[in-house]
């Protein structure tokens, strides 16, 4: 199975058809940014307009304009206002919708978060449409709202200047290549000669694990050098509080390892200085940790070459862009989390790579599974929980002994839970913390995703 995926992969050539209509007599080669705020507890979401401007790159696709993955918690979806006609649409996720699983939201303690959504500038008014997934993981309408390009309330200055942007890899036109923009947070002035060197070393490994490295053409890198005026970033559990350039964190949602930052705005604006689909933060700091929300950003600590452990980063920098990249879902169920019921074991996720559904019928990857495997697939689950966690090298030992080792199947235990969730391989990048390959369903995700922002 693997090999058909590769031999699909060689050459940068998109066989995804278009989706829907010409950019150019609806929009603009630049960028609209509608900022607004997410405000709520656990089942109830307010969602208010914040502020819109005017950026000068538009790094998107210029075909494929309505969006046909279905991936992502929420939507928007961009009519012309004259005509109701569908011109733009996009899934993403956000980091609301996360906290709404949390104890603090369940406790029902009101937060609010900033959010953005960026589109291509619209040359008439428009019927800007928000979407969020209910608890049976439908879309619903949420927020609406009427916007003219030409208001006077549109802000229209440049985004901030001073920062350095370079290209690592520019292999054509942002519009025909996927763009992932690189921001150091952390690294003091004096320090950003380490951070150049952590683009390549990180950029490196993303691209040989596949399927990247059979589509590396496809891909533009970016990096901005902005520096912070302090070293690292915060660690709420050790008293660690630092003036980084982004504010990123560990400890979020109460999580020691999990880094997020919440300062959106800020992120935004810096970043509107390059071209991205994608913004990956490297963080300058040895701590274990990372993050990845689909279509909005990763983060990824940094390894420390004399450690024994130094590959661990390598696994979460490609572990955490499946995550925002590949709308892919944690396979594992063994780790502490903050959420509560993320994935409803009578709901079918978006996600490609996990499912309640152990129907070999119905199955959402039955395509994959080769007549004889057994659905669903059976492995030694009990005494592979026996195993500690920290000996990750007699897990993997384990999992290849297994009799359904290299089968796509449908194996217990996923999303967070043991039982009731079921993953397509035994292992797999989003399964355990090991330099193990995306399984042949993730892989698949992966080159849909870059086939859309590729089409031609």
């Amino acid at each position: 199975m693997k090999r058909v995926l590769f031999l699909i992969g060689a050459v940068c050539v998109s066989l995804v058809a278009k989706t829907g209509p010409d950019f150019h007599q609806y929009f603009l080669i630049k960028t609209m940014r509608i900022d607004y705020y997410f405000t709520g507890i656990k089942g109830e979401t307010i969602i208010s307009l914040d502020q819109i401007k005017e950026e000068p790159i538009w790094a998107g696709n210029l075909h494929n304009l309505i969006d046909t993955l279905n991936y992502g918690n929420h939507k928007v979806e961009i009519y012309d206002k004259s005509t109701n006609t569908l011109i733009f649409s996009r899934g993403f996720s956000s980091l609301f919708q996360e906290w709404q699983t949390t104890d603090e939201a369940t406790a029902g303690n009101y937060r609010t978060f900033s959010a953005s959504v960026l589109i291509p500038y619209p040359k008439k008014p428009i019927r800007f449409l928000h979407l969020s997934r209910n608890r049976r993981c439908e879309f619903e309408a949420e927020f609406e709202t009427t916007i003219d390009p030409d208001s006077r309330t549109i802000r229209r200055d440049q985004p901030p200047s001073g920062f350095k942007r370079k290209a690592f890899i520019e292999n054509g036109s942002p519009h025909e290549k996927v763009d992932i923009l690189l921001l150091p947070e952390g690294y003091t002035k004096k320090e950003l000669r380490q951070f150049r060197n952590d683009v390549k070393h990180y950029i490196n490994v993303l691209f040989e694990a596949p399927p990247f490295n059979e589509y590396r053409n496809c891909f533009n890198v970016w990096y901005l050098e902005v520096p912070s005026e302090e070293s690292g970033i915060d660690n709420p559990r050790e008293s660690v509080f630092v003036k980084s350039a982004f504010g990123l964190t560990y400890n979020s949602f109460d999580s020691d390892r999990y880094i997020l930052a919440l300062d959106n705005k800020r992120i935004r604006d810096i970043a509107a200085n390059a071209p991205y689909d994608q913004l990956y933060f490297i963080v300058n700091s040895k701590k274990y940790g990372g993050g990845g929300i689909y279509n909005l950003y990763s983060t990824c600590y940094t390894h420390d070459s004399a450690d024994e452990n130094a590959w661990w980063s390598d696994y979460v920098f490609v572990h955490e862009f499946g995550h925002a990249f590949g709308g892919l879902a944690d396979e594992y169920y063994s780790s502490d989390v903050a959420y509560n019921e993320f994935y409803p074991l009578d709901v079918e996720p978006w996600e490609p790579n996990i499912t309640p559904n152990a129907n070999p019928k119905t199955i959402k990857w039955k395509a994959f599974i080769e007549p004889g495997t057994p659905v669903p697939t059976p492995w030694d689950k009990a005494e592979f929980d026996a195993i500690p966690y920290k000996n990750q090298e007699a897990r993997s030992r384990f999992l290849r002994q297994q009799e359904y080792w290299d089968k796509v199947g449908a194996f217990e235990g996923a999303g967070y839970v043991s039982t009731g969730q079921y993953r397509p391989y035994l292992d797999c990048k989003m399964f355990s913390k090991s330099l193990v390959d995306f399984c042949p369903v993730c892989q698949q995700s992966i080159i849909r995703v870059i086939k859309f922002h590729t089409a031609e």
